[in-house]
């Protein structure tokens, strides 16, 4: 999964960030696989009480991230599927919250087909121009 998300976030878009940021270990990891089994997708899914939110507050929201699809898997719906299945497992882990993500600019028409709307003006991570968005629930 590492090496998949340094693949994409790292060497394809070439944004040297920070990708292990410590919250991995407490995250629920959503994996997909090939044929062959090797990885070809992710996303991690974090609950209210990560990136120093108040899991105890019943208004704190989740969210999900570090989505990544190997090349190979583009255009299948294997990151529709990885948004989808990420919202499911946060609607069930945490239900009624809102879901809040850190998103790549160019992907706002994408998350805005599940409902997102965009809640900063464009801001630059690591060189590559992101939004922050959120699912009200």
């Amino acid at each position: 999964m590492l090496a998949l998300r340094s693949r994409v976030f790292v060497v394809e878009q070439a944004s040297p960030y920070p990708d292990i940021d410590g919250r991995d270990p407490g995250a629920l990891h959503l994996i997909a696989r090939n044929e062959a089994g090797a990885i070809v997708g992710c996303a991690r899914c974090l609950g209210p009480d990560e990136d120093g939110r108040d899991g105890t507050n019943p208004d704190a929201p989740v969210s999900f991230g570090r989505l990544a699809v190997d090349p190979s898997q583009r255009s299948t719906g294997l990151g529709r599927a990885l948004v989808a299945e990420s919202l499911t497992v946060l609607a069930e882990r945490w239900p009624g919250r809102d879901v809040v993500i850190g998103a790549q600019q160019h992907l706002e028409r994408f998350y805005g087909s599940f409902g997102f709307v965009r809640d900063t003006d464009p801001y630059d991570d690591f060189g590559i121009p992101h939004i922050d968005m959120r699912l009200r629930r």
